[in-house]
């Protein structure tokens, strides 16, 4: 792997959100039948998250509205965009000569949505990844030699 270069950077960010999804997935699916709330507030507690916090009351308004339905649902939705992170990395960590594209058009496909959510409600994180996301389809367009 070329060091001189920002693919492991992709790679490894490519690894991160495979991780988190998969595990906010799992999460979702194995939880389904508890309380969404009681969980929140529980979570809440065991990480010293005060109870006034801006952030649990957001998490408690969303938990309230989930059903079991919209909890299978999202979970599923989690695991099949892991995957496409996971096989995205992969492919990169592989060097496949399709990888650069495969990248580029599913990163360059949620850009819309992200922009739709700064727009809807605009967040430093939010911009954080958009500017991210829109450096990968940047630097893999312009470095078709990785991946030759």
């Amino acid at each position: 792997m070329d060091t001189g270069s920002a693919l492991p950077l992709i790679i490894g960010f490519k690894a991160f959100k495979a991780t988190t999804l998969t595990v906010v997935g799992v999460t979702l699916l194995v939880m389904r039948h508890a309380d969404p709330v009681d969980l929140v507030v529980r979570f809440a507690l065991a990480v010293h998250l005060p109870l006034t916090s801006v952030l649990l009351d957001k998490a408690l308004t969303f938990a309230v509205g989930l059903t079991i339905g919209k909890q299978i649902a999202l979970g599923i939705t989690a695991l099949a965009y892991a995957a496409l992170m996971g096989a995205e990395g992969l492919a990169l960590y592989l060097r496949e000569p399709w990888a650069r594209w495969f990248t580029i058009g599913a990163t360059s496909s949620l850009l819309p949505i992200e922009l739709y959510e700064i727009f809807r409600e605009p967040r430093p994180l939010r911009i954080l990844i958009l500017l991210v996301n829109v450096a990968v389809v940047v630097y893999l367009y312009r470095r078709k030699e990785l991946f030759v």
